[in-house]
């Protein structure tokens, strides 16, 4: 009993650690036995996913709600728009200017190019017909987050519309959102042995010969990451504007950060992502809209992998890009991270716009393809870390941050 009461004071962020190593440490011991342990991290991911639509629902319908006002919400999600966008526009531009620098391309000899069937990229006028859903219920059972994100927040102002009419429906849902927190906490609980599951899959079946491949590609999306996230996200954005220190900031973050590291899923960790930034001093108001709805649109992170990704197909093809075309990929890169947010696969579906945009060949993503894992776990740090980031942002610019009240109990 006292031990397992030792565990259970542990933080979550320690629980996490402990499962990560060890299952790095088991991955390295038992290479090919290891990957039948990958059951726990699909139980982890399954159980996450169960959460994420109903929580996200109840979220935004109450925060729609509370913000009881359509101009008000309109100022916070420009404000949060236009945000996600200056973002990844800069980390586009540091992932074009630290490829070209590191060469990472250039020498790389190509024994054979994989053919890769492009998907189908949806033009401007169907991606935004396909934010409105034409079944609620349908969009809820297939995860759609953005056609969730459009009816709850529609939802959520009828009820304020009404009065009180409107009153017991959305008392409902706030004790349907209060619900859906607890069991995220429950499930959280098992966070860490998932994590062990996923981490002696992923070393079992590769070892850590998986990092060698394009070790200058790889060098380059995980330095351009960290630097985007240490010095724009955590510098200027929490710590310039927000007033956090960064070191709190990511002190606070730590948890999220690890989390998604391991699992790769922004979406995945909503429910700890909210955790963590409310904990920074961000109201609920600002909190439950800025999180679900980065989580869909804000690709930091994606457009890092995009830039990386054309300098090394340039360089590997020999095919010269012009500042010019490099201005193209940024701007493609910023305008596609919006009009391929909720699609599944949307990661793919951006490179194949960018790589199509500046007429380079889609072999590149079949080039990518075996180290896609490794390179994803990297770029979705910067995606969940901003969402946060500009929680904080939009927060100190309404006056919804408060340091001071933060709880780590509150999700």
């Amino acid at each position: 009993m006292k031990n397992l009461k030792k565990w259970s004071d542990v933080s979550l962020f320690t629980k996490i650690m402990i499962g990560f190593v060890l299952g790095i440490i088991v991955g390295l011991v038992f290479k090919e036995k290891a990957t039948s342990l990958k059951f726990l991290g699909t139980i982890l991911t399954r159980l996450l996913t169960m959460v994420v639509a109903p929580l996200v629902l109840g979220l935004l319908i109450c925060a729609a709600a509370d913000v009881k006002d359509f101009k008000t919400l309109g100022k916070i999600g420009g404000l949060t728009l236009g945000i996600f966008l200056g973002g990844t526009a800069i980390a586009v531009a540091i992932g074009l200017v630290l490829c070209n620098i590191m060469q990472i391309g250039a020498g790389f000899v190509i024994e054979s190019q994989l053919a890769y069937d492009a998907k189908e990229i949806p033009s401007i006028m169907d991606t935004l017909m396909n934010i409105i859903p034409t079944n609620p219920f349908q969009s809820l059972a297939e995860q759609n987050l953005l056609q969730i994100i459009f009816f709850s927040l529609l939802l959520g102002f009828a009820l304020i519309g009404i009065s009180e009419k409107g009153e017991p429906v959305l008392n409902f849902f706030r004790a349907w959102t209060e619900a859906w927190k607890e069991i995220t906490n429950i499930v959280l609980e098992f966070t860490p042995i998932g994590v062990f599951g996923l981490m002696a899959d992923i070393v079992g079946k590769y070892g850590l010969d998986v990092m060698l491949p394009f070790l200058k590609t790889i060098g380059a999306c995980y330095l351009t990451c960290f630097l985007f996230t240490i010095f724009v996200q955590g510098g200027v954005m929490a710590g310039l504007i927000g007033h956090i220190s960064p070191l709190k900031f990511f002190a606070t973050m730590k948890e999220a950060m690890l989390f998604v590291f391991a699992t790769c899923s922004s979406v995945a960790t909503i429910p700890l992502n909210l955790k963590c930034t409310k904990k920074l001093g961000v109201s609920d108001k600002i909190a439950d809209f800025v999180i679900p709805f980065g989580a869909v649109m804000n690709m930091n992170g994606t457009a890092i992998y995009e830039a990386v990704a054309v300098v090394f197909a340039s360089q590997v093809f020999g095919i010269h890009l012009t500042v010019t075309q490099q201005i193209m990929v940024m701007i493609t890169a910023v305008l596609a991270s919006v009009g391929t947010a909720g699609i599944p696969g949307s990661g793919l579906v951006m490179l194949t716009i960018v790589l199509n945009a500046v007429n380079l060949p889609l072999e590149t993503i079949g080039l990518l393809a075996g180290i896609d894992r490794i390179l994803n776990m990297a770029r979705v740090i910067p995606n969940i870390v901003g969402d946060a980031a500009t929680a904080v942002v939009v927060a100190k610019l309404e006056g919804e941050l408060h340091p001071e009240n933060g709880s780590a109990e509150t999700v």
